[in-house]
Parts: C-alpha cells; structure tokens; sequence
C-alpha cells in the first residue's frame, strides 16, 4: 500500500471515529438520564411534555403544624328585649327592668331609676288594662315575663270592674281621685275603685290637657297631676 493510500485511510478511521463519539456524548442524552434521573442540569426548568417520571414529581408540601392557639370563645346571644334577671337581682334590678320595657312599648314611667314611684305604677296599670290583666300596679317577677314573652302565670281578670284593684293599684286609684277633687273633676269621696265617675274624669282631664283620651290611669297621667295637684298624691307615694 502505498503511503497516500494509508494516509487516506487513517484519516477516514479518525473522521469515522469522531463522528461516533460525538453521536454518543453529544447527540445521546448521557446514560443516567437515560436510566430516568432527573436532567443533568441543575438549574430549574420546566419538564417538557409528556416527561413523567416520579422523580420529576415536585416534593410534596409538608402539613402545616396545627395552631395551638385556642379557638374564640362565641358569647352567648341574649334573647328577648331585656337580659334574663339573676336570682340574687333585687327590687331594684326588677323595677328597672320593667321600666325599659315598659319604655319600650310606649309607656310612659319616668325615670329609670329602679323605684316604683307613681308614675311607674301608674304606666303598670295602663299596661295591664291594655292587656285584660288585674290591676296592681306592683312590679313583679311575673310581670316581667309577660312584658318580655307576652305570656306569664298571670291570667286575664275578664271580669272588668268587678274584679278589685291590687293595694297597690287601689292607693294609686285613691291618690288620683284625691287630685281631682282638688282640681274640680270630682266630687265622689275616693275610694281607691276605678268606676264611672273616675273615669269620666280622667277622659275630661285628658282632653283638658291635649292627652290621648284612654279613660284610665297611666304614668302620663300621674305625671300631669304631679305638677297640678302634687299635694294630693303625696299620700301615695313610697
């Protein structure tokens, strides 16, 4: 052979051979990435699609450690207009509690103050003559139930003037008969019953005064008289 002919093949032999490693090492992925490992690269890239592999999966995010801080304490919702009573409250507490609710429903008591002075007794009555019930004008637990809920142990009078007044009740009827014989509505001597004569009296001080003609005793009432015929009603008062 001569040496033209062994330089041509030795040269052929060297391309052939470099074109086999550079199909190997540069045009095949290397052999571990073959096998399903992640890419060579460690830098972050996206996987191109369809490449699944379970080492291709991101790692799963650890649960979040349950907070130790306890959960907010929901107060308990109050029902009704006023807040039930304890069962240490005391007069004070009760009366007061009539008064807002008395208040509430239109009638009028004066100050809330907790003391059942006449115009307080007065508005009881007018709220138990507007509801059918007995007339005591005296602040009690069972009136109170009736205020808030509309239904108590107490049972409607349905007798009228038939059924007496409370001592409560009959001491305001007495004082208010008392002012108007002073102020020259009456002539009848008190006697602590709510009857026609008293009645009539009461609607002509009313229409007197521009008050809503009722007919019957109220803390509206008792707190024109006050100021009228404040001698009069001072009998009454506790």
């Amino acid at each position: 052979m001569t040496p033209s002919a062994v330089r041509f093949a030795f040269l052929m032999f060297a391309l052939l051979t470099g074109a086999m490693a550079t199909n190997i090492f540069v045009l095949q992925p290397p052999a571990r990435q073959l096998a399903g490992l992640a890419p060579a690269t460690d830098a972050p890239s996206a996987a191109p699609s369809g490449w699944s592999s379970r080492h291709d999966a991101p790692p799963a995010t650890a649960p979040a450690p349950s907070s130790t801080r306890p959960s907010a304490v929901v107060p308990r919702l109050e029902t009704g207009a006023v807040k039930p009573l304890p069962e240490t409250a005391d007069r004070t507490d009760l009366v007061r509690a009539i008064q807002r609710e008395l208040k509430a429903k239109g009638y009028e008591t004066g100050a809330v103050d907790g003391v059942a002075g006449l115009v307080t007794r007065g508005a009881i009555m007018a709220y138990e003559a507007d509801s059918g019930l007995p007339l005591t004008g005296e602040p009690r637990p069972a009136l109170l139930q009736h205020l808030v809920l509309g239904s108590s142990d107490i049972s409607a009078s349905g007798a009228g003037d038939r059924t007496p007044p409370g001592p409560e009740a009959e001491a305001v009827i007495r004082a208010v008969q008392r002012a108007f014989r002073q102020l020259g509505y009456l002539t009848t001597v008190p006697d602590g019953r709510l009857n026609d004569a008293t009645r009539r009296a009461i609607r002509r001080f009313e229409i007197d005064r521009k008050l809503k003609e009722t007919g019957r005793i109220s803390g509206e009432l008792l707190a024109k008289l006050a100021g009228l015929a404040s001698d009069a009603l001072q009998a009454a008062k506790h």
